[in-house]
C-alpha cells in the first residue's frame, strides 16, 4: 500500500467531511463500512447508509460550531501490500478558530488494484462518533 496515495485520499476525505461533501466520502469508502468506538460499532451496509451516517455525524457537529479539523499528527502504517492504517490525532476547530475537542482515530485502508478505499474507522474515545451510536 502506497503511503502518499493513502495520505492524499485521507486529505480529500477530511476536506469532504468539513465541506459536507458526502458523495465524495461515499466514493472513498468501501461497503460494508464500519465505525467503532468504545460506545459501540455501526456497520454501513451500502452507499445510502454511508451518506446518511456521515450526514448525521457531520451535521451534529454544527451545534458546537465546527468548521474544520486541525490535524496534529498522521501516522501511516503499511500492514500488507493491500492494507494500511492511519492513526490521526486531531482537534476540532470552531467558528472562532479555537480548538474545542481533541480526538484520535485509526482509519483502515485497503486497495484493490490501484484504487485505495477506507473500510473502517476505529475511534479511540466515546464522543467522536457518538451520534452514530444513538
Amino acid at each position: 500500500m502506497d503511503e502518499q496515495q493513502t495520505l492524499d485520499l485521507y486529505m480529500e476525505y477530511i476536506r469532504a467531511f468539513e465541506n459536507k461533501d458526502y458523495q465524495t466520502i461515499a466514493n472513498q469508502c468501501r461497503t460494508p463500512f464500519f465505525a467503532s468506538s468504545p460506545s459501540g460499532t455501526t456497520i454501513f451496509r451500502d452507499r445510502e447508509e454511508i451518506l446518511a451516517g456521515f450526514s448525521q455525524l457531520r451535521n451534529s457537529l454544527d451545534i458546537d460550531g465546527y468548521v474544520g479539523s486541525k490535524l496534529n499528527q498522521l501516522d501511516f502504517t503499511r500492514i500488507a501490500e493491500t492494507s494500511g492504517t492511519l492513526l490521526v490525532d486531531f482537534h476540532r476547530i470552531n467558528r472562532e478558530e479555537i480548538p474545542y475537542f481533541h480526538g484520535k482515530a485509526l482509519y483502515i485502508f485497503q486497495s484493490k488494484g490501484k484504487k485505495i478505499e477506507i473500510i473502517g474507522i476505529v475511534v479511540l474515545d466515546d464522543s467522536t462518533t457518538s451520534s452514530w451510536n444513538d
